[in-house]
Parts: C-alpha cells; sequence; structure tokens
C-alpha cells in the first residue's frame, strides 16, 4: 500500500497578489454589525485565518505575513463597529496575532515595532499584543524603539488603558521590577493594589520581592478586604 508523503498533503499557495486580495475581500466590512452578522463574519473568515496560519505552520511564513497584517488591521476596524458578544471575533484577533507573531519570529521583519505601535495606539480599538511573543522577532534596535513609543505613550497619558496594558506587558516580559511596581502600585491606595503587585511580582519570579509587597499592604491595610487576598498570598507562598 502506497503511504503518501505528508508534504503532499499541504495545499499549494496561493500567489500573493491572489491571497492579498482574499484577505482585503473577506475582512472588509461596511457599516454595523449587528450580534448574528457578526458570527456570520467571523465564520467567514475562519477558513481564511486557518489557511494563513497553515501557510506558518509548514515554513512559508514569508509569503503570509502582509497578509497577515492586513488581516488583523482590517479586523480591528471590524470590530468597533460589531456587536461581539460572543466574542467571536475577538477570538479570531487572537488567533491572528498569534500566528503573526509565530510568523514574525521564523522570518525578520524590518518596521514590526512601528507595526506593533500602530496596532496598539492608532488602529481606534484596544489590540492585545503579547510582547512575549513578538519580543524575540524584535532586534536590540527595535526593541529599545517599541519600548520608548510605549513609554512614551503612557507617559503622556497615563489613565490610557491601551498603553498602561503595554507598559505592564513588557515589563513583565523584561522582568522589569521597577518598572512593574509603578505601573501596577501606582499610587498604592488600596489592598487590591498591593495584592495584585505581590501576584504580578511572584509571577515573573520575585518571590521576595513579591512576599515584601503583601506584608506592606498588610501593615497598610490589616482588615485585608476582599478581592486582596495579601494574607492567602503570604500563606500560600510560604511567607508565614
Amino acid at each position: 500500500m502506497l503511504v503518501s508523503s505528508p508534504l503532499r498533503r499541504v495545499p499549494q499557495a496561493r500567489p500573493a497578489d491572489v491571497l492579498a486580495g482574499a484577505v482585503t475581500e473577506t475582512f472588509t466590512t461596511s457599516g454595523s454589525l449587528d450580534y448574528w452578522a457578526t458570527v456570520r463574519q467571523a465564520e467567514s473568515a475562519a477558513p481564511l485565518a486557518e489557511e494563513l496560519a497553515t501557510m506558518v505552520r509548514t515554513g512559508r511564513s514569508r509569503p503570509a505575513l502582509a497578509p497577515l497584517a492586513t488581516a488583523i488591521q482590517l479586523l480591528l476596524s471590524t470590530l468597533d463597529c460589531a456587536d461581539d458578544t460572543a466574542g467571536t471575533l475577538d477570538d479570531l484577533l487572537n488567533l491572528l496575532l498569534a500566528v503573526h507573531a509565530e510568523a514574525c519570529r521564523q522570518v525578520p521583519t524590518p518596521g514590526l515595532s512601528d507595526w506593533l505601535l500602530n496596532v496598539q495606539f492608532e488602529a481606534g480599538r484596544w489590540c492585545p499584543i503579547d510582547i512575549s511573543e513578538y519580543g524575540p522577532a524584535l532586534s536590540r534596535a527595535e526593541l529599545e524603539r517599541y519600548r520608548a513609543g510605549v513609554r512614551r505613550r503612557w507617559a503622556a497619558d497615563p489613565g490610557d488603558l491601551s498603553a498602561r496594558d503595554a507598559v505592564e506587558r513588557l515589563a513583565r516580559w523584561e522582568h522589569d521590577t521597577t518598572t512593574l511596581i509603578e505601573v501596577i502600585g501606582g499610587d498604592l491606595r488600596h489592598a487590591a493594589q498591593y495584592g495584585r503587585l505581590a501576584r504580578a511580582l511572584a509571577d515573573i519570579g520575585e518571590k521576595t520581592s513579591a512576599q515584601e509587597w503583601a506584608r506592606r499592604g498588610l501593615a497598610a491595610h490589616p482588615e485585608d478586604p476582599p478581592g486582596a487576598g495579601l494574607r492567602s498570598f503570604l500563606s500560600n507562598s510560604g511567607a508565614c
């Protein structure tokens, strides 16, 4: 019995112009989308998203990069005017971002830092960029450019949730304890801030610092209100 090679089961890639056209046609929407129209849009775009993912998984990242970037940007525009209560478009966005990040890690992607800053801050909608996935694809200069852009945005408007999220994700990935304390702790007026800070520090392996901030929180808020979890954190971390 003949056994076909796995390579034979990989579909032929579409020509670049055909793929780009398919992405533009599939991911472009007009007007507002109600709940069911949003679900249908996600279902319609899913096969093309999977085709792009297959290209990346089978070593064809280079021709997939530009279509993936376009799909993400068009999807962000759609999300601005869609009732995505079911989360179908958000799920699709997360898939595309994960595949795009993988593609960027496989092949050089000049200008990646500018693209990341654009989709995070200029697309008109919060975009959950996971810098731990994209970071390894950035050169030292590109990473510095991205870091400076994120910090500049946050300094200009500390209340900007997208900037705060980007700063926190970057600090977690770089194990930047000082920035993590600054962005999560803030003014440390509430017990919950101490609790969240302690858990964030523990997440990046800073156990001693995490316990110290939890103790500070208990000293300032001995009642340990619901949601802070300072005593349970210290107990679970073996500090008391």
